[in-house]
């Protein structure tokens, strides 16, 4: 008995060795600074934490997506486990890294998180990598924000295989460095009531790069990616970004022409 337990624990060790380099099959890296949701094929029925340093959420409204962050940094390797209303159990091992290379992590039978996907065909299309497209040249320069020394452009809109790609620059000409925390998108209605926006939906990306610190005097190439999007009449996507425990917040508004009708691959 305790030669089975001397195995597992360093079976665990191993398996938790190479996290900090490398995302190994089932690991889930989180954040405190940034949600990642996990998508899965059916109703969720039960979720267990292996540490109270992670706190998750079933999305109100979306029973097939849970919402999971750190409650605050930890050096350990632990676990989580979601049972859907199909039956199927997923087990993940959790470890902690301040920016997770993936913000959405779709579970679902036949899912590809890389930005090679099957064309319609079959055959598979030519990966591209978030170095080639952080290099692009900028295409667009009429969707962006400044203020307090920050300046936030849209480069360059595109889709490729159905997924859609934002790439955005965050200059930063400010003495004072700028934290950025995890962007929220959504789907909105254009105009606004007294009451608030007439319509307005949360939008998860499925890959995010390049987020972090930005150092005064210096720029960041953020790419963000997401499963096509369309918006009808009166609908715009605006992105928010905030600045981790700051005021130095922003809105970029897309249009749908913008969305719509963006260059493809």
């Amino acid at each position: 008995m305790k030669t089975k337990l001397l195995i597992a624990i360093l079976l665990l060790g191993w398996l938790c060795s190479g996290i900090a380099s490398a995302q190994a099959t089932d690991t889930l890296f989180i954040s405190t600074t940034q949600v990642v949701h996990l998508r899965f094929g059916s109703e969720l029925k039960y979720v267990n934490l292996g540490n109270k340093a992670i706190v998750a959420k079933i999305v109100d409204g979306s029973k097939d997506f849970v919402a999971v962050k750190a409650r605050e940094p930890f050096d350990i390797c632990t676990s989580m486990s979601c049972l859907e209303a199909s039956g199927d159990m997923h087990t993940f091992l959790v470890a902690y890294r301040e920016v997770p290379p993936q913000l959405e992590v779709d579970t679902r039978p036949g899912a590809d998180f890389s930005f090679s996907r099957p064309s319609a065909d079959g055959v598979p299309s030519a990966p591209i990598s978030f170095d080639k497209i952080s290099e692009m040249k900028q295409e667009l320069y009429h969707i962006g924000t400044e203020g307090y020394g920050i300046d936030i452009l849209c480069e360059n809109i595109f889709y490729k295989d159905d997924v859609l790609f934002l790439l955005i620059s965050l200059s930063n000409a400010s003495a004072v460095s700028y934290d950025l925390s995890a962007p929220r998108f959504a789907v909105e209605s254009k105009r606004r009531t007294r009451r608030g926006l007439q319509y307005e939906k949360a939008v998860f990306p499925k890959q995010s790069y390049g987020l972090g610190v930005v150092a005064p005097g210096s720029e960041a190439r953020l790419v963000f990616t997401f499963d096509k999007v369309s918006l009808t009449r009166g609908q715009v996507f605006r992105v928010y970004f905030y600045e981790k425990g700051g005021a130095r917040n922003f809105i970029l508004t897309f249009s749908a022409r913008d969305i719509n009708y963006a260059k493809k691959l």
